[in-house]
């Protein structure tokens, strides 16, 4: 049975699982220096990963911070309940000692009447307000140490989270604690969502990260790192797993670089392998795993994103999109050419709804490739083509039919001058297209 190191159903937190994203965590811990810090972005786009990744670099040794996360719900409608999903993550009382315990890292314990008071009343704001500004909890943090509250699905509860940071944030400005920090994840807008509420916090916040997916070359060191898990694995079982070069370079390309789909497709690659086991990964592995994405795993999103494209009559303005965008993947349409065939309301609905993204000043892209291909594939089974399919979508990672070299073509080579392609140091064994 071969082993599947992909994770598309995981939070990639661990050092061994997190890839790429370097930048992005530089900037956010320098931002933490100064203030706290938002990231946002599409579904499935790594929030998650980066925000715990994050809290595990800024407790290490170089930032020693100490910090808490706890995970937004839409039931907390009031800056009180937004205080006790925090207070669940570190604090403990003995009512009958009037004692709280602190779980920072360590378990510390304090004789706090106020606190008890506090919390037995159910007044949870005035409880955090007094622990993070309390003279023993200051105690245990040295210099600029830092103390992270951290969030994961902030756009659960938008409106009293900003009501939250601006009550906490504010007494313990007054109270001389400079090293309290905020750090949240979630879906974008969130962060617009809470300025709606309350346009102040901004000052409180010294970055807004949004993410975007990987650049190509670190969506291809994921794949292959992957892979040559799973192939070092299979060899210690006396298994023989062997991958088409260029197959690597086309998962990067037609996932767009979203972490979520690059799991995905990479899980359901080797699935397809132990399924209908012949010891290669090729082409052929390839578009069956899309087709089983696109109409199994994540039909319904797509059967869904169709219908309501039907419902706004924009289904006829995203094919005319795709019409006149680059027949290559990931998706690039030039914003000049776009407006062209589709008007400005039109575009703002489809960036809004996360199906369009602005790549740059000149172009825009498709957050979900896999629409793409998902549109492709109903097309292809209208004609009942699959040579045409596996063609059009997989050479090159084109739709077009332009541009169709043969297996052995020079993507191998593209591949090898970007560096991208370690056979040695992954041991990960490449195979001829011509060898299966």
């Amino acid at each position: 049975m071969l082993t599947n190191p992909f994770t598309p159903s995981e939070i990639a937190g661990q050092a061994e699982d997190f890839f790429g994203r370097n930048e992005e965590l530089r900037l956010i811990a320098h931002a933490l220096e100064k203030g706290s810090v938002a990231i946002q972005g599409p579904i499935g786009m790594g929030k998650s990963s980066l925000l715990t990744r994050t809290r595990m670099l800024m407790e290490g040794k170089t930032h020693g911070a100490k910090s808490v996360i706890a995970i937004g719900d839409k039931d907390v409608k009031t800056a009180e309940e937004a205080a006790r999903l925090f207070l669940q993550t570190f604090v403990q009382m003995n009512e009958a000692a009037n004692t709280v315990t602190f779980s920072l890292g360590t378990k510390f314990e304090v004789e706090s009447a106020e606190v008890c008071g506090y919390l037995k009343a159910g007044h949870d704001l005035a409880a955090l307000k007094k622990i993070v500004a309390a003279e023993t909890l200051k105690k245990i943090f040295a210099d600029r140490q830092l103390f992270i509250l951290a969030m994961d699905e902030a756009d659960k509860c938008p409106i009293p989270l900003a009501r939250l940071i601006r009550s906490i944030t504010m007494h313990a400005q007054q109270n001389g604690v400079k090293n309290l920090r905020f750090l949240l994840a979630g879906v974008s807008p969130f962060f617009q969502n809470m300025l709606k509420e309350d346009a102040g916090i901004s000052r409180f916040f010294a970055k807004t990260i949004t993410l975007s997916p990987m650049p190509p070359e670190e969506a291809a060191l994921l794949i292959e790192t992957k892979l040559a898990q799973a192939a070092r694995a299979a060899e210690q079982q006396g298994l023989r797993l062997q991958v088409q070069p260029s197959v690597i370079a086309r998962i990067a390309a037609l996932s767009g670089g979203h972490p979520h789909l690059l799991q995905l497709l990479g899980s359901y690659l080797l699935a397809n392998e132990e399924n209908n086991p012949d010891g290669v990964i090729n082409s052929k592995d390839l578009v069956d795993a899309l087709r089983k994405i696109c109409y199994e795993d994540r039909g319904y999103v797509y059967d869904d994103t169709l219908y309501r494209l039907e419902i706004y009559s924009m289904l006829e303005t995203l094919k005319n999109l795709f019409a006149m965008a680059s027949p290559e993947f990931p998706t690039r349409m030039p914003r000049r050419a776009a407006h062209k065939v589709a008007d400005e309301e039109a575009i703002a609905w489809l960036i809004s709804e996360h199906i369009l993204s602005v790549i740059s000043r000149e172009e825009y892209g498709l957050m979900d490739e896999f629409l793409r291909i998902r549109l492709l594939m109903d097309e292809t089974e209208r004609e009942s083509d699959m040579f045409s399919l596996e063609k059009r979508l997989i050479n090159r990672g084109a739709i077009g039919e332009e541009s169709l070299p043969a297996e052995d073509d020079a993507s191998e080579d593209v591949y090898r001058r970007g560096n991208l392609l370690s056979i040695e140091g992954n041991d990960l064994d490449f195979v001829d297209p011509g060898d299966d």
